[in-house]
């Protein structure tokens, strides 16, 4: 097996709890004796899933979807305020921690790339070739999710510690990392995903492993075909997001995955969606204190102007209607006087209770087919029928329908509050033949369609999703408030700044990145 997946650096608040508790922790809370014979392997891979930006909680939601994205992507109506765009550092810091140590007091959550370290260090001592074949489907599985996290904080960074790092968990030897270029890694999860999709549609593994797997996966319950589809996915969201720097690699790719369902099978139905299922004893989720505070006001844009004048049926179990019985968001042209006084007045739609707030199986969300069919559409639009028989209209029309499903289905699974009735084929009818939803013959107007139902389709949960595709490729075109106040960032940033932890324990390899290291410093995906 390739060791070109290796961890980040342990920060030095967390170096004796990754390396002397965390397997014992894991342990405890994932291994069955009844159901593995190697508890190091199937515990860690297990718990490898168990991360806070996957899972629904307060710290993902609130402090990084809400004070950051939300700002960001207008998925989150947020009062205009002095330094809206700047950083907060502090959850900054978490998030990147998240990826790499999974950090503070609360021992439940694991980091995918540290995870993913003891994986590949107690995979190297297995002992007998029979385990060293039958542990691959765990090994390649689990670098499909390590390498789509990988590219998210590419996303959010630019250049990010990757290669070289994690020698605690790989070793038990600390090793200050340096920063791999995110093309470069951009490059590497292509090529290992592409290579991991061929090695699954031809494994013929023994049943002893697959149902190690079935029993340990907590995604797919080792379903190997839904691998499949989550792996070829992920790859053609790759591809396309750099698609604008390098659009003839990333058309042969797609070309090729979508020409061949049979051998690149996608996530085309809701129903296969790649999603954490929630509600069990240690997967609660916790949204009700992630939507308060000034965090559960619905945006102005996505309502008022999109979802309410098209008769969206996804509109009645996303927000609630105000206290004069409308729906209607936050707008963020609005000073913010007039802004508190729609707040006072109670005039704002919030976020669904039942669908949101207090809907405790909410999934973790990793990849959706309305995402697959969109991404398609965009494709189609840009490059042709050529790129896999199909069209962009019918792949545009899918992907909302297919967001419409999930979001319902979602809803359903709430056992709070009252069902909202059903998106019946009438009103789907009317939406997308409504003029600022239909698909049309002009490419421009197609391409910011595609890119609004994309947005609709992250929301609130995805929006770093969201936020990379909007800086993508420009869509959609929605005006952003400058910053009313005194700041360096007046707008959006193109990207987030490193946290201080590297600037001050990772310093000589921070160095080699600092000039990068600017709110307006393009990704290397941005045109």
């Amino acid at each position: 097996m390739k060791k070109n997946i290796l961890a980040i650096i342990m920060l030095a608040p967390v170096l004796g709890f990754i390396g002397a508790c965390k397997k014992s922790t894991i342990d405890s809370k994932y291994l069955d004796p009844e159901k593995t014979t190697n508890g190091s392997i199937d515990a860690f891979y297990t718990g490898m899933f168990k991360n806070r930006r996957v899972i629904p909680d307060y710290w993902g939601l609130w402090t990084f979807n809400g004070v950051q994205m939300g700002v960001y992507t207008q998925t989150l109506g947020v009062v205009t305020a002095n330094k809206m765009y700047e950083q907060p550092e502090s959850y900054a810091q978490d998030r990147w921690d998240d990826f790499y140590s999974a950090p503070g007091s609360d021992n439940n959550w694991t980091a995918p790339i540290s995870s993913y370290r003891e994986i590949e260090k107690a995979y190297d001592a297995l002992s007998t070739d029979a385990d060293k074949a039958g542990y691959l489907l765990f090994t390649k599985t689990a670098q499909i999710f390590l390498y789509d996290q990988a590219c998210q904080q590419v996303d959010l960074w630019g250049d990010i510690p990757f290669t070289e790092a994690g020698g605690l968990n790989a070793t038990g030897t600390l090793k200050l990392a340096a920063f791999d270029d995110g093309r470069a890694v951009y490059d590497s999860a292509i090529t290992n995903l592409k290579a991991i999709s061929n090695w699954l549609a031809n494994a013929q593994p023994e049943q002893f492993y697959l149902n190690k797997l079935a029993k340990q996966d907590i995604l797919f319950k080792g379903d190997l075909l839904k691998w499949r589809r989550y792996c070829n996915s992920l790859l053609l969201r790759l591809a396309m997001r750099k698609s604008a720097v390098d659009e003839a690699a990333s058309k042969a790719l797609v070309q090729e995955i979508m020409g061949n369902p049979t051998l690149y099978p996608m996530i085309d139905a809701y129903t296969d969606n790649a999603e954490i299922v929630t509600g069990g004893t240690n997967l609660t989720v916790d949204l009700t204190s992630s939507f308060n505070s000034g965090h559960q006001y619905a945006p102005g844009y996505m309502v008022d102007s999109l979802l309410k004048p098209t008769g969206d049926p996804r509109l009645r179990i996303l927000y609630t209607k105000n206290s004069a019985g409308q729906y209607h968001g936050m707008i963020p042209t609005m000073t913010a006087d007039q802004q508190q006084t729609e707040i006072g007045n109670r005039l704002l739609s919030l976020i669904d209770s039942t669908t949101f707030v207090k809907n405790t199986k909410f999934p973790g969300i990793i990849f959706t087919s309305a995402e697959t069919w969109l991404l398609k559409a965009e494709a189609y639009e840009r490059w042709g029928s050529g790129m896999g028989g199909g069209s962009a209209k019918s792949a545009y029309e899918q992907g909302i329908m297919q967001s419409i499903a999930n979001y319902y289905k979602i809803h359903n699974l709430s056992d709070y509050g009252t069902k909202q009735t059903a998106a019946t084929p009438a009103e789907i009818t009317l939406l997308l033949a409504n003029p600022k939803v239909a698909y049309g013959s002009v490419q421009e107007d197609n391409l910011n369609k595609i890119g609004l139902q994309k947005w609709v389709n992250f929301g609130i949960m995805q929006n770093a999703q969201a936020w990379a595709e909007m800086r993508r490729s420009g869509y959609p075109k929605i005006t952003f408030p400058t910053d009313p106040g005194v700041s360096t960032v007046p707008t959006p940033a193109y990207r987030l700044t490193y946290p201080g932890s590297e600037r001050s324990l990772n310093g000589e390899n921070y160095a080699k990145v600092a000039d990068k290291d600017l709110p307006y410093a393009k990704i290397f995906w941005m045109k």
